[in-house]
């Protein structure tokens, strides 16, 4: 009988880039983002090599867009039970090892109070769908956007702010406002739509006018 293991998968939300969720199954999470799939294929190609079977797989989206939260907490919960039960080990690539990328030490202060057993798995490039996927790459890349994104956000205030104040002045309230900067694509400064409640505190924090 083989060793058995759950897959774990996870990522950082891109509220810029419009990825803010991975849908409830395994399946939609790697349909809807290529690092969740990367990570199950490097997983499964583990634990064939490794002779182990994956029981159950399950993926996480975190909730801040540049670090691990303790929230990760949750889903490893769930999987707890099964894996005391089959004396399951967690699979998960350890991105950490690319010169501390994608570092997410909440998961493993979690699986340490579980008692759950980590195997790492190393992340080396791999095709995905028929495409190399390189960690190494992409996390850089996606470093490179992220920061030339935060860079603009005075920009992207300054153009909000504008918009918003010439619409309040022809009369419109906040709902208005926020729904007509979403339809001009005139992003908010954490990439989320406009709702009244930050355009509300753009307004505030802008001061009088």
């Amino acid at each position: 009988m083989k060793p058995k293991a759950v897959g774990f998968y996870w990522t950082l939300p891109v509220p810029w880039a419009g990825f803010t969720e991975i849908g409830k199954s395994v399946d939609e999470a790697c349909r809807r983002s290529r690092t969740i799939a990367y990570q199950r294929e490097a997983c499964h190609r583990h634990a064939r090599k490794h002779g182990l079977e994956i029981i159950h797989e399950t993926a996480f989206l975190e909730m801040q867009p540049d670090r691990g939260t303790e929230y990760i907490a949750g889903p490893l919960e769930r999987i707890a039970p099964l894996c005391r039960a089959q004396d399951a080990v967690v699979l998960y690539v350890d991105f950490k090892v690319l010169e501390g990328w994608r570092r997410n030490d909440a998961l493993h202060a979690a699986a340490r109070k579980l008692g759950l057993t980590m195997e790492p798995v190393y992340p080396d490039p791999l095709p995905v769908d028929g495409t190399l996927f390189d960690p190494a790459g992409h996390f850089s890349d996606w470093r490179r956007d992220h920061q030339a994104w935060m860079a603009d956000k005075p920009a992207r205030a300054a153009a909000a702010l504008a918009r918003a104040l010439a619409l309040r002045e022809s009369g419109a309230k906040n709902p208005a406002i926020a729904t007509a900067l979403n339809a001009e694509g005139l992003g908010s400064l954490t990439g989320k739509p406009w709702s009244a409640e930050n355009l509300r505190k753009l307004l505030k924090d802008a001061g009088p006018t």
